[in-house]
């Protein structure tokens, strides 16, 4: 019998469960009551799509579907599958809280201009050609993103509209060689390939915060890092006047 999610989130969370990068039995059997047509298969912990079914991997409604189940958990589709990361630090988490805050008190204005702050439960369909790119460089293909932080535009999963955001925003981590490929080389070609205006990756190494503007085909041509009591570049968001003191404030 699959144990309930409100089960679940009532059991206390040990440091290891917080940190890991796999599914649960229980976790499994949720997702095969709610995707009750699809033949799946837990390995190791990472769920899988039995290819006898004529395919072997999560359509977007599919894992959007997921991704409601456990809207704890960090999952991105990567060339169709589900993949789970740990969850981000203190240092993370305190950065990432201090931008929503600081975006926050521009919120009134932030709706006037069409749009609205979203955290690490907004997603972004990655463009066919950019996925198609990165595969054949045999580097991660994501189907879609997942910024720290954004100002996404409030009718952008109705429309698909291009932008879907004016603003996206990573936080940096400063233990991973993978993600930070990830932040700082992959996603500056698909935010630029998505046309938003601006991408801020927050660097927790410098306390620095890197600011891409003016995308274009090959990414973004406008790449500047930014310290101490310098505004942060915000085209279409002029008015956010943020600068790399206040994200790095304790």
């Amino acid at each position: 019998m699959a144990t309930a999610i409100e089960e679940i989130n009532a059991t206390p969370r040990s440091v290891a469960d917080r940190e890991r990068d796999c599914f649960t039995r229980e976790e499994f059997w949720l997702i095969k009551d709610a995707l009750p047509d699809l033949k799946l298969e837990l390995i190791f912990g990472q769920l899988v799509v039995k290819p006898e079914q004529g395919r072997d991997y999560f359509t977007i409604p599919e894992f959007e579907l997921v991704a409601d189940l456990f809207p704890d958990h960090r999952l991105e589709l990567i060339n169709g599958e589900i993949v789970m990361s740990p969850p981000p630090d203190r240092r993370h988490q305190k950065h990432t809280g201090r931008l929503i805050t600081l975006l926050g008190f521009r919120a009134a204005q932030i709706v006037e201009v069409g749009c609205q702050i979203g955290g690490a439960n907004y997603f972004f369909e990655v463009p066919d050609e950019i996925s198609e790119k990165l595969a054949a460089l045999g580097l991660e293909s994501p189907t879609d993103v997942c910024p720290d932080v954004s100002v996404s535009f409030t009718d952008y999963l109705d429309t698909s509209r291009i932008p879907p955001a004016l603003l996206v925003v990573e936080v940096l981590s400063d233990s991973s060689q993978k993600h930070i490929f990830r932040d700082m080389t992959t996603k500056p070609e698909i935010y630029a390939a998505l046309k938003i205006p601006v991408y801020w990756i927050v660097d927790r190494r410098t306390n620095t915060v890197w600011v891409h503007t003016q995308p274009g085909k090959s990414g973004y041509v406008l790449r500047q890092q930014f310290s101490g009591d310098e505004f942060l570049p915000a085209p279409g968001l002029e008015f956010l006047q943020i600068t790399p003191e206040q994200i790095f404030k304790e």
